[in-house]
């Protein structure tokens, strides 16, 4: 089912990307013509109002602001394409391939249940040298911070390596606050944009 949410929201940024920029290109369109029409013109009284410079400010900020839209949308379609990236293995019955989607998936339960952690981001990048992990997350009060950094560091590496079979090569962790510990529910997986 997840997969298929994700899945839907790759195609709504990637259309909402081509809706943007393809807004963006006629309302340019429209500038010009604007600038070049003859006063003879169907749209005389709209046009007489886009010639003026407020028309053509009005036009060139409008244009703008979906080309930014635009490029929000880019970005969001492209993070979701990077969560689909593989690691492809070559074994001898055959080729074996893990998703980026499912790395960063195990590793927010070791976040959720070993460290009880309840406000955190993951990203993965797959290098040459091996997966490189990156983590955002708040921390826990009434715990030494870098002890548990390197705690989860450790436990990080040592279970993707043991268990998913793909080499670590760096785990980042950044404190992006101190949480106060609570016994409430903890979702397994977290939207990108949850965390500040």
């Amino acid at each position: 089912m997840k997969q298929t949410i994700d899945y839907l929201a790759e195609i709504l940024y990637a259309s909402a990307f081509l809706v943007c920029w393809a807004g963006t290109a006629g309302l340019l369109w429209v500038t010009v013509g604007v600038a070049t029409a003859t006063s003879q013109d169907v749209w005389r009284f709209f046009m007489e109002f886009l010639r003026s410079t407020w028309g053509i400010v009005l036009l060139d900020v409008m244009a703008l602001l979906l080309f930014l839209i635009g490029v929000y949308f880019l970005a969001q379609f492209l993070q979701a394409r990077r969560r689909w990236k593989r690691i492809q293995h070559d074994s001898p019955r055959g080729p074996v391939e893990i998703s980026l989607f499912a790395i960063r998936s195990y590793i927010e339960r070791i976040l959720a249940y070993e460290f009880g952690l309840q406000r955190y981001r993951v990203a993965l990048e797959n290098t040459s040298n091996g997966l490189y992990v990156f983590i955002r997350a708040e921390l826990p009060v009434g715990r030494n911070v870098l002890n548990t950094a390197e705690r989860i560091q450790q436990t990080v590496e040592e279970s993707v390596e043991d268990r998913v079979g793909v080499k670590v090569h760096r785990v980042q962790v950044i404190a992006a606050g101190i949480a106060s510990e609570r016994g409430e529910e903890r979702p397994l997986f977290r939207s990108e944009g949850e965390i500040e």
